[in-house]
């Protein structure tokens, strides 16, 4: 082997110790001088490898080496010292204790020895013996069944196996665990200062490696702060404050968990770390905090607008302007985008001047409105009340001349009972007649039938008594006769009566008819009128209840919309209060201003007369005439006075007269 090749293993040797958190070391037979020559290449790991770049030596180096285990395969020997039975580890202890002498040989035998046990301070040894005894299953042992090994191999291979799981830990370097990307950035260091041809200095090469990760620690640790600080915070800086503080706490703790190597470095790279975090939450929480006071603007502007919209609109009360208002500062309360500082500022100023002033006109308005409600339901009342008091007139009239209409009927159904009496008596003696005139017919039959009878029986009596018989009879049938006569003449007389009677009848019938007729329609015209002043009445009543009740409420609301406005215009200008002064008057002076009155002056009757009425005289007129006179110039209250009176025809000819 020449000198290169050696100077390339013991570069290889070096770089594997310094990677690997367990360096096993694999040998056939036991632990000889040959076998401990053969790790003289420890020796020289001092001149490839240093810690740092000045005064390194083996006992520094050790802190950095891995665990050593030395594999003694197809082991054959008896583990006894001086007729004990001893471990493997004192087994390999024994083979490293330093050899006497003074000879170059001896002190070239210790110095190998002295640097294994330095440079590997923890160290241990196993043993395994051979698989098998059979040469030509060795040939094959890859083939075989691991249940085909010799019982003591196996178990000395599970002691291997659980040895190296114990040692094989987590590379570690100054406390820290190496990750994949730190061993792999270690060995570049390591391997590009072999291929310059200088000495790896573990110090340097773990200080480039901790700058790096501590560099990525510190990205790390920014983006786990972005990714675990919320940006929907609410704008407040207490809370963004607090935000600020958690998400940093995370960021950290990243940092913390990936960050190795010196305090300096950490430190350093930490503070870069805080000090990005910082100027980006700087420049979030300036941005929200506009956005914010941005966002609190729009919504008073957007508040303002729909509160003066609703203040305008016709039968807004308070109420219903602080019900629009709680309205709002529940949805401005609520708004996640709009916070900050100024958000209750500016919506206590909103409420103490705008909405304050708008619930002021409102209720200014609401006076004048409660005012001139009051005005024109007071105007109404007075209205109902005459129409009520023309309605009673009205209906008094109607029920005057409904009686009159009643006591001119009386009277004519009397008349008419008298003419129905007179003409029963009338058709009495008709029928008396009738009945007498039929007993005359009957006798003069008779007569005729005797006579006959007599002129038959006497037909053969002498022409004497013949004539004497027949003069007899023709004397007594022109009695008869004359009789007849008579009866005919008085029967057509009282036909005559009875006629004129008739005429008499139908004439009061048809007068009757007609005064029936008039008392009809005016019996309707009464119960239409009756039932149209009772249906006014009542309708008048409820209006007038209605009126005086809404006047009334009117009266409280304009009592409470004053008191309100009262309060209000305390805080108002002196100019509000000099108005509220003249409004304060002008409503006393329409409370002192005198009612209307209630009476009503009866309208003179008006006389229908013309012309024509200068050319009647009512001395030559009949009393049916004068009547009729007085009814067609609707004097039925003169016809009623004058039918109680039974007044007679110069009273109603000197009314006529009168009224001509």
């Amino acid at each position: 082997m020449g000198p290169g090749t050696g100077q390339y293993s013991t570069q290889i040797f070096s770089l594997a110790v310094l990677l690997s958190s367990l360096f096993v070391y694999n040998q056939m037979g036991g632990i000889d001088e040959a076998a401990l020559d053969k790790l003289s290449l420890v020796t020289e790991m001092t001149k490839h490898i240093r810690v740092r770049s000045e005064n390194s030596n083996e006992a520094d180096l050790a802190s950095f080496t891995p665990s050593f285990l030395w594999l003694l395969r197809d082991f054959y020997l008896s583990l006894e010292e001086e007729g004990e039975l001893v471990t493997a580890r004192q087994y390999l202890e024994t083979a490293l204790r330093s050899v006497s002498g003074s000879s170059s040989a001896a002190q070239a035998k210790n110095q190998i020895r002295d640097s294994i046990k330095a440079l590997f301070p923890d160290r241990d040894c196993l043993t395994l013996v051979r698989p098998m005894g059979d040469e030509k299953m060795l040939a094959k042992l890859e083939t075989l069944d691991p249940s085909q090994f010799r019982p003591e191999f196996q178990e000395g291979l599970s002691e291997l196996t659980k040895a190296i799981f114990q040692k094989a830990q987590p590379k570690r370097m100054n406390n820290s665990i190496i990750t994949g990307p730190m061993l792999a950035a270690l060995t570049e260091a390591y391997v590009d200062a072999i291929n310059k041809g200088a000495v790896p200095t573990i110090a340097t090469a773990w200080q480039g490696v901790a700058e790096a990760e501590s560099r990525r620690a510190a990205d790390a640790a920014e983006a786990a702060y972005q990714a675990a600080f919320k940006t929907d915070t609410p704008a407040d800086e207490i809370a963004l404050g607090r935000e600020y503080e958690r998400a940093l706490s995370i960021g950290q703790r990243t940092f913390r968990e990936v960050a190795v190597g010196e305090a300096s470095i950490q430190q350093a790279n930490e503070k870069r770390f805080q000090d990005r975090v910082q100027e980006l939450f700087k420049q979030f929480k300036e941005q929200r905090l506009t956005n914010a006071a941005l966002e609190c603007e729009q919504l008073i502007n957007k508040g303002t607008q729909q509160l003066t919209e609703v203040s305008r609109q016709a039968g807004v009360t308070p109420e219903i302007l602080q019900a629009e208002y709680n309205k709002f500062e529940q949805a401005y309360t609520k708004a996640t985008a709009a916070f900050g500082t100024t958000k209750w500022d500016r919506l206590n100023d909103f409420r103490n001047k705008a909405f304050a002033g708008l619930q002021q006109d409102v209720q200014r308005q609401l006076a004048q409105a409660r005012q001139q409600e009051v005005a024109a339901e007071r105007q109404k009342a007075q209205q109902a009340e005459q129409q009520r008091q023309q309605v009673e007139a009205r209906a008094a009239d109607l029920g005057q001349q409904v009686q009159r209409l009643q006591a001119e009927v009386d009277r004519l159904h009397s008349e008419l009972s008298r003419e129905r009496s007179s003409k029963e008596q009338h058709t009495s003696r008709l029928s008396l007649l009738e009945k007498q005139l039929q007993d005359k017919s009957s006798l003069l039959d008779a007569v005729q039938r005797e006579m006959q009878q007599a002129v038959q029986r006497e037909k053969h009596r002498g022409e004497a008594e013949q004539r004497a018989a027949v003069s007899q009879l023709d004397l007594q049938l022109q009695q008869a006769t004359q009789q007849l006569a008579d009866a005919r003449k008085a029967t057509h007389t009282a036909q005559l009566e009875v006629d004129s009677l008739n005429q008499q009848l139908t004439s009061a019938s048809s007068d009757s008819s007609d005064w029936v007729s008039k008392f009809q329609k005016a019996e309707d015209g009464r119960s239409t009128a009756v039932a149209q002043k009772d249906r006014l009445e009542r309708d008048l009543r409820a209006q007038l209840a209605h009126a005086e009740q809404r006047a009334t409420q009117a009266e409280t609301r304009l009592s409470q919309a004053q008191q309100q406005a009262s309060t209000a215009e305390a805080t108002l200008t002196r100019e509000r209060q000099s108005w509220g002064q003249r409004l304060q008057e002008a409503q006393a002076q329409a409370t002192a201003a005198p009612a209307p009155s209630n009476s009503v002056t009866p309208a003179p009757m008006a006389v229908d007369g013309g012309s024509s009425n200068a050319e009647v005289d009512p001395g030559k007129m009949t009393i049916k005439e004068l009547k009729d006179w007085l009814s067609e110039h609707d004097q039925q209250e003169k016809l009623w006075e004058l039918g109680q009176r039974k007044a007679k025809k110069p009273e109603y000819a000197e009314c006529v007269r009168v009224l001509m």
